[in-house]
């Protein structure tokens, strides 16, 4: 763009420009009126925080009290953050203050009294003011120190107070490791803190980048939300002190799934129950445990093992003991009582079976099921002769391949009750696979109408009634096509699938046709290859 030269002309143009800038620097109504509503919200926020932690810490004082002063450590450090809060807010106070009075301070009316608005409060002249809280907050004047590095060096400060709450002598070490853990977490996550500009921000100062050229009204509610934020600080801390009471002499540090069944030895058919607890155990508890009327070693893990000989069948009881110590270090002692019953062992009986068929068929998993009543299934042991046995899914659960037709035995053994070792079996007849049935379609022969035949794309070979996933392989076949008052027509066919000249055979269908599918060779599982009858379709 040319710049004009006559004087007025160039007048015009610099108020132009001067009038944009004006424009650009002013902050409309409403962005001034959402941050005074958000600054009223957080007010009501940090209200209800308060109450909050007030009711928390009257239930904490209330708890120590019931449990006789156990945890008045907890409640002092908790007690304290209010001290640390209110210092906080008393000096954010000040600052809200100051940049309210170097914008202008509050609006008054004829008789210079301060306006209120509907909700009684003092209403701020210059909500959009951005030149007094750049002064008060980053700049400084010769009689105000910039208030933003003050703010920033306070709040990381107030934080190490807050955090410094954990930080309580005279507990034990587990309390101690405890409680260092929870500092790390909650220092890793309170609402208090300082976020640095981004790497992307014009200004790398902190102060510049939260207030400078920021209007009035805005600054306010930036300070407001640090208040904000220390009061959840707070609520945070108050919270986990609180959860830490009773804590003082004992931590149950070690936890243990405990399972109690209703026996320990059972027979197929009989039902298991079974309580499953959860068992919590302290390092420093050093329990003494007694049954039967003798002293037991326990292991690190607070655990003892009782162990006797049952000589002789009938109900009986079992009085235990424990000596150890309460969440607060107080010895205690837990009696109890356990009754049981002992029967003499049954007879065992060795329970062996086919689970699909009572024969083994070569060339095909089989199925078993063994085992030995009265003996449990972990301590049964398996073999066979005339085939292998390999473990399947599940309890007793085995899967036997066989080679050749003969017999075949399975062997079991276990552990007697009583000693020594029972041992069974069960013999069982090795069969070759009955020879599939050949068929087109659905049909083993007979009629077939035209059209249906020439869908067919092949021979198949199908085992009927056969319970096993065992199929047959069609090798190849020889087809004899007689048609009526002309010469047979004979081809071989490679494979199940209708190809090559067979493929035309079959293609060019006729009523009164007979084709004869026979020469049938079919390869099965076990790999041999059989010999099967011939099919015979008639054309209607």
């Amino acid at each position: 763009m040319s710049i004009p030269k006559e004087p007025r002309q160039q007048m015009i143009n610099i108020m132009y420009l001067v009038l944009i800038a004006l424009l650009a620097l002013n902050v409309s109504n409403e962005i001034l009126n959402a941050f005074k509503l958000l600054n009223d919200s957080m007010t009501t926020t940090k209200q209800s925080v308060d109450e909050k932690v007030t009711n928390t810490l009257a239930a904490f004082k209330a708890q120590v009290a019931k449990d006789k002063g156990k945890g008045q450590e907890f409640l002092t450090a908790a007690e304290q953050s209010r001290e640390i809060t209110s210092e906080f807010n008393a000096l954010l106070d000040e600052m809200k203050e100051g940049v309210i009075d170097i914008s202008g301070g509050y609006k008054k009316d004829d008789s210079g009294n301060d306006i209120l608005d509907e909700k009684g409060q003092r209403v701020i002249l210059s909500l959009d003011n951005q030149d007094g809280p750049s002064k008060y907050m980053v700049k400084g004047t010769p009689s105000i120190q910039a208030q933003g590095p003050v703010l920033k060096e306070k709040i990381e400060s107030t934080i190490q107070k807050y955090l410094g709450l954990f930080d309580i002598e005279g507990l034990p070490d587990s309390t101690m490791t405890e409680l260092e853990s929870i500092k790390k977490q909650v220092a890793a996550s309170l609402p208090l803190r300082i976020e640095e500009p981004p790497a992307s921000a014009k200004h790398g100062d902190w102060s510049t980048y939260n207030f400078y050229q920021m209007p009035c009204m805005a600054v306010v509610t930036m300070l407001n939300k640090f208040q904000n934020d220390a009061q959840a600080t707070e609520a945070v801390l108050v919270d986990q002190l609180y959860q830490m009471t009773g804590q003082k002499k004992i931590s149950f540090d070690r936890m243990k799934a405990a399972l109690v069944p209703n026996s320990r030895k059972f027979i197929v058919g009989e039902k298991l129950e079974a309580d499953i607890f959860l068992a919590a155990t302290s390092s420093q508890s050093r329990p003494a445990i007694s049954a039967g009327g003798q002293g037991l070693k326990v292991g690190p893990d607070g655990i003892a093992t009782y162990t006797a000989n049952i000589s002789s069948p009938g109900k009986k009881t079992l009085s235990y003991q424990i000596r150890t110590k309460t969440g607060y270090g107080e010895d205690t002692v837990i009696r109890e009582t356990f009754e049981y019953e002992a029967v003499n062992p049954p007879d065992h009986v060795a329970v062996v079976s086919a689970d699909k068929m009572n024969v083994f068929y070569i060339g095909v998993d089989n199925p078993v099921s063994a085992s030995i009543a009265g003996i449990r299934n972990d301590l049964v042991k398996v073999s066979m002769t005339g085939g292998t046995i390999n473990k399947g899914s599940g309890a007793g659960k085995y899967t036997v391949r066989v080679s050749s037709p003969g017999k075949a035995t399975v062997r079991v053994s276990g552990p007697k009750a009583t000693g020594g070792t029972y041992e069974g079996s069960a013999e069982f007849r090795a069969k070759r696979i009955p020879d599939p049935v050949p068929m087109i379609g659905k049909k083993k022969g007979g009629g077939m109408k035209s059209g249906e035949f020439r869908a067919q794309q092949g021979l198949i070979a199908v085992l009927e009634d056969f319970d096993f996933d065992a199929k047959f392989k069609v090798l190849g076949y020889e087809v004899t096509m007689a048609e009526p008052n002309k010469d047979l027509r004979i081809l071989t066919n490679q494979g199940s699938r209708f190809a090559g000249g067979v493929r035309g055979l079959v293609d060019s269908a006729k009523p009164n046709t007979i084709y004869y599918f026979d020469k049938i060779k079919a390869k099965g599982p076990d790999g041999t290859t059989r010999t099967l009858p011939t099919v015979a379709i008639k054309i209607l």
